[in-house]
């Protein structure tokens, strides 16, 4: 990993659908060298993969929720019975588990207020491993992106 590397993954990361040829002039490569280099890149799992970002709004789903749920009973079973709910839950666009009270924390893309009540129905009241829930609702955006920094990279 070097410097050329971190310039290509952190131009990939602002916009993957830039031409190899417009990425190479931007970071100083033949069109080849550059491809080489992306394919490596890949190959190693820095890129893990290559994706459009949606407008919510316009998709219809601005409403955006920050779920915290704690769980009764932490068995990888129980959990793992949870997470599989999880996975089906098209609105649930995130999910972490996390240190501290919460042992979960998700975010979740809305429709409205009566889908978030269908979702609490359908997930949360449902299942008795979930002790408690807490949702924060998101009024404004000041910072939304998928850019991982890449100055850690040795």
């Amino acid at each position: 990993m070097d410097a050329l590397d971190r310039r290509l993954l952190d131009a990939l990361q602002r916009d993957a659908s830039v031409t190899n040829a417009s990425l190479a002039e931007l970071c100083g490569l033949s069109p080849s060298s550059c491809l080489r280099r992306v394919q490596r890149l890949k190959a190693e799992g820095y890129l893990s993969g290559t994706v459009a970002l949606a407008d919510a709004d316009r998709l219809g789903r601005g409403l955006t929720a920050i779920v915290e749920v704690v769980l009764e009973l932490h068995a990888k079973s129980k959990r793992g019975k949870f997470l599989e709910v999880l996975e089906r839950e098209a609105s649930v666009t995130q999910a972490w588990t996390v240190t501290g009270d919460p042992d979960m924390v998700l975010i979740l893309r809305l429709k409205d207020m009566k889908e978030y009540a269908e979702l609490v129905n359908r997930v949360f009241d449902t299942d008795p491993n979930v002790l408690r829930f807490r949702t924060l609702f998101v009024m404004s955006t000041h910072k939304d992106t998928t850019v991982i920094p890449t100055d850690a990279l040795p």
